[in-house]
């Protein structure tokens, strides 16, 4: 024993000491790879969940969302068609109105109350690692709650922003479509008829769409014009072949606006909710772009031509 503690006391101190360090240093960058391995492990857990919850949220609304847009999809372009036959106009007399009254009140607000659950829902997930195709069906949702909320669509126009009357307060339409919904179903068209339908509350969203014209000199008809070319690039996006809309079918729904300011608002706004890169969303550009520069050559040639010419002073020309 004398002898061991003799030899290590005559052993190169420089060794032990480099010994010493060595094993420091070892056991530090050791934990340092292993804390780095750690984090870099639930990086890709959290973003493996947060991507599978995001999907399963674009799969559990997409089916639905879809043929909810078709049919008001459809809807409005009938009312393009029969607006002037008045089957829409019910006088306030909501009680008494017609079947045509009932069910475009019904198809708005079923779209509308999906908008809404999926916007409830998607408010707990993490969109920045979204798949392109999950991230583009949460812009979608963004946008078509401000087409129908904003009064920047209307911005350089003489309107009040602070009556509730060709527009909806946002929170006041997140409450109009929470009427809609049951224990997070939408009603059938037979509930909602006895019940959203007949709540005073909802008469907002009734007023809405009471006897909405392209001759009135109200703007909410060109709200209901922006909201359907986002629907048609939103099918178009995601829905099947025999639903989709041709580019043509654009130019025609942006000519039933009577003001062409909103359609360039709409189309200002594109960007701040990240669409301007979707392919379908380039219809819609090219449909404005289009009527931009027949109203600026006199060459519209439709009823709303000098309500169209009157609202390009002072507009701006927005490219996407």
């Amino acid at each position: 024993m004398t002898d061991f503690l003799s030899e290590l006391a005559n052993t190169n101190t420089d060794l032990l000491f480099a010994g010493l360090i060595s094993a420091i240093v070892s056991a530090m960058v050791s934990y340092l790879f292993k804390r780095r391995e750690t984090r870099h492990q639930a990086e890709v857990e959290y973003e493996y969940e947060q991507r599978k919850k995001l999907q399963e949220l674009t799969g559990r609304y997409h089916g639905r969302l879809l043929n909810a847009a078709n049919s008001l999809n459809y809807r409005i372009w009938n009312l393009y068609s029969n607006h002037q036959e008045g089957w829409h106009n019910a006088n306030g007399n909501y009680e008494q109105a017609a079947y045509y009254f009932q069910s475009t009140a019904y198809r708005l607000m079923n779209f509308f109350a999906l908008i809404r659950l999926i916007e409830r829902e998607s408010i707990l997930l993490d969109a920045r690692i979204a798949t392109k195709k999950d991230f583009a069906f949460l812009n979608y949702a963004a946008a078509f709650h401000w087409v129908m909320t904003d009064v920047e669509l209307f911005k350089g126009l003489n309107f009040d922003k602070s009556k509730q009357q060709d527009h909806f307060f946002s929170d006041h339409f997140r409450h109009y479509c929470e009427l809609f919904l049951k224990n997070n179903e939408n009603l059938s068209y037979e509930t909602f008829k006895s019940d959203a339908y007949l709540d005073k509350q909802f008469s907002a969203v009734l007023a809405f769409i009471d006897g909405v014209s392209p001759s009135e000199e109200r703007l909410r008809w060109n709200r209901i014009v922006c909201l359907h070319l986002l629907l048609m690039a939103f099918i178009n996006t995601f829905g099947y072949t025999r639903q989709k809309s041709k580019t043509k079918q654009f130019l025609t729904a942006a000519k039933n606006s009577t003001n062409v300011t909103c359609l360039n608002n709409l189309l200002a706004w594109l960007p701040r909710h990240d669409l301007h890169h979707d392919q379908n969303i380039k219809d819609i550009v090219k449909a404005i772009d289009r009527i931009n520069k027949e109203v600026e050559l006199g060459l519209l040639k439709n009823n709303s031509q000098e309500q169209l010419k009157e609202s390009m002073v002072g507009a701006a020309h927005h490219t996407v």
